[in-house]
């Protein structure tokens, strides 16, 4: 009799998991499609919040808790209230910190939050004195990590372009690291189906912005 009742717990919970499994798949994907199709601060915002709930049931789970902070730091550069872009980045700051403690040294991390830092920037200028050169050794850690990232290769490319050549930018580099940025596109395969996967089409439209 104890034999049976163990074998039913057993299948109940593995009936559970697999239910489980498959609301954090139909979540994630109904989420990412949101991401992918928001444009403005209340849209980044409702998908902030549907993720970080994502998150919050799925504790050991490092992606909700990125894309969450990406979609924060995404509303940060539509703000027009620059007073109101620090408490937006510190929020997603606080996220990419689960994300980090749950998946260390991962090269998606550390690109966002160099994106976070340029969001910073942008408030204040006199902030790149300092957050200039801190993003480039995210950057600079990101692509140690993971030598052909897209998203960390077009934030090294945008940092290279609009730094001015007296502190060491270049437009003409920028131009050939969002080229390589756009190439490694095409071969860069995400772990998962709930891995960072965006950028292109952005960086597409950027190099062509700056071929005019």
């Amino acid at each position: 009799m104890k034999k049976m009742f163990f074998t039913a717990a057993v299948i109940l919970l593995a009936q559970c998991l697999v239910a489980q499994s498959e609301r954090y798949t139909a979540f994630m994907t109904q989420h990412l499609k949101q991401l992918d199709t928001a444009r403005s601060v209340v849209d980044y915002q409702n998908v902030a919040n549907s993720f970080e709930r994502v998150a919050n049931a799925e504790k050991s789970e490092w992606q909700p808790f990125y894309h969450a902070a990406y979609a924060l730091c995404m509303k940060s550069f539509e703000l027009k209230d620059k007073d109101a872009v620090d408490a937006v980045v510190d929020k997603g700051d606080a996220l990419l910190a689960v994300a980090e403690s749950l998946s260390p040294n991962n090269a998606e991390i550390i690109t966002l939050k160099a994106m976070m830092l340029t969001s910073r920037m942008s408030v204040d200028m006199s902030r790149g004195m300092t957050m200039g050169p801190k993003s480039a050794m995210m950057l600079g850690q990101a692509l140690q990590l993971q030598p052909n990232n897209p998203r960390a290769l077009m934030q090294m490319a945008q940092n290279k372009y609009y730094t001015p050549e007296a502190f060491g930018g270049s437009q003409k580099g920028g131009i050939a690291l969002l080229e390589k940025c756009i190439a490694s596109y095409e071969t860069f395969k995400p772990a998962s189906a709930f891995d960072p996967n965006w950028g292109k089409e952005y960086a597409v439209s950027l190099l062509q912005s700056w071929k005019k």
